[in-house]
């Protein structure tokens, strides 16, 4: 028996040449901003309070906000966690306008479709992590 076309079973990880990089998916990117969110040692030290996002280093798209009070903007995202603060979340559907809080330690999972709108209506800073696939 010829035992050389069997792939050796202890090559793990990318130093295997049969390995593929994993897809990306809503799930597991909810997963890496909920271990973001988690560990703000890694992020606040980049935190911006203008209004400009900044874009947190690493393979997938994750952007750090800092919303002043009053601040809109309508981020193309499809995980969010606000980490500090509040926002509301306007969302525009075939039914009309619908409103909601978004509040601080949550994980947010966007479908597709519905145009939206965050807004800091609060007094204070808010901050937030938002993530595309």
């Amino acid at each position: 028996m010829n035992l050389s076309v069997i792939p050796d079973l202890t090559m793990q990880g990318s130093d295997s040449p049969y390995a593929t990089r994993p897809t990306v998916t809503v799930g597991r990117l909810a997963g890496l901003v909920r271990e973001l969110a988690a560990r703000p040692g890694d992020w606040w030290h980049l935190a911006r309070f203008d209004g400009v996002p900044v874009r947190l280093p690493g393979e997938s798209e994750i952007l750090l906000y800092g919303w002043p009070p009053g601040r809109r903007a309508a981020p193309a995202a499809d995980v969010l966690a606000v980490l500090a603060g509040e926002l509301s979340e306007r969302t525009i559907t075939d039914h009309g306008v619908a409103e909601r809080a978004v509040r601080a330690n949550r994980i947010r999972v966007y479908g597709a479709g519905h145009p939206r709108e965050l807004v800091n209506p609060g007094p204070a800073y808010a901050v937030s992590l938002h993530a595309t696939v």
